[in-house]
């Protein structure tokens, strides 16, 4: 009878659940502090945390985006005045990062508002709902982010045999593997997944 007695006051087995890969070694941490006893501390401080973030108007990523932002177009403007090949490449490495934070960024405000709003499905993994379009580019600018210059996409364009050309050689060029199509009337291009 003993032993019946220790096995009802005996934990029930933890619950095996999956992580992001960026998370695993702070859970790892939670894991361990857990094991040492500090269960209330933890699930304090980590209810704090979750408040702070949904509560937050403006998270941290946001200022990064704009300082990046600010960041692109100095440089577009040094660029407008050199004709530095580095300085190209950084631009549009550059480029491509704030487009790739801008994506995670909106990610990441499409799921805090999902987790304040309660559980949307019966999914019990996060999925994106949206991505980050990008808009059109006058000539300059796409030239800048296809690493030439401006007459060179002009002569490229207009010597190309069909629109579908163009579009190819673009592709090969741009950094996120886009091609563009010219828009006659607007005089600017327009990005072709």
């Amino acid at each position: 009878m003993p032993g019946k007695n220790n096995q009802s006051k005996k934990q029930p087995p933890s619950e095996m659940i999956r992580v992001p890969v960026a998370l695993k070694e702070a859970v790892r941490e939670l894991s361990r502090l857990h094991r040492q006893g500090r269960t209330t501390e933890l699930l304090q401080e980590i209810q704090e945390l979750v408040t702070k973030l949904d509560s937050s108007a403006d998270i941290d990523g946001s200022t990064s985006i704009k300082q990046l932002t600010q960041r692109v177009g100095e440089l577009e403007s040094r660029l407008e005045s050199r004709s530095d090949r580095e300085l190209e490449q950084q631009l549009a490495a550059m480029s491509l990062r704030l487009e790739q934070l801008e994506s995670a960024y909106n990610q990441l405000i499409i799921y805090l508002n999902s987790k304040s709003k309660g559980r949307q499905s019966s999914s019990r993994y996060y999925q994106p709902q949206a991505e980050v379009k990008i808009d059109t580019y006058r000539p300059q600018n796409l030239a800048k982010r296809l690493g030439v210059d401006p007459e060179t996409l002009e002569r490229i364009r207009v010597n190309a045999k069909k629109p579908e050309e163009f579009i190819s050689w673009s592709r090969g060029r741009d950094p996120s593997s886009l091609g563009w199509r010219y828009n006659p009337e607007s005089g600017l291009y327009h990005p072709v997944r």
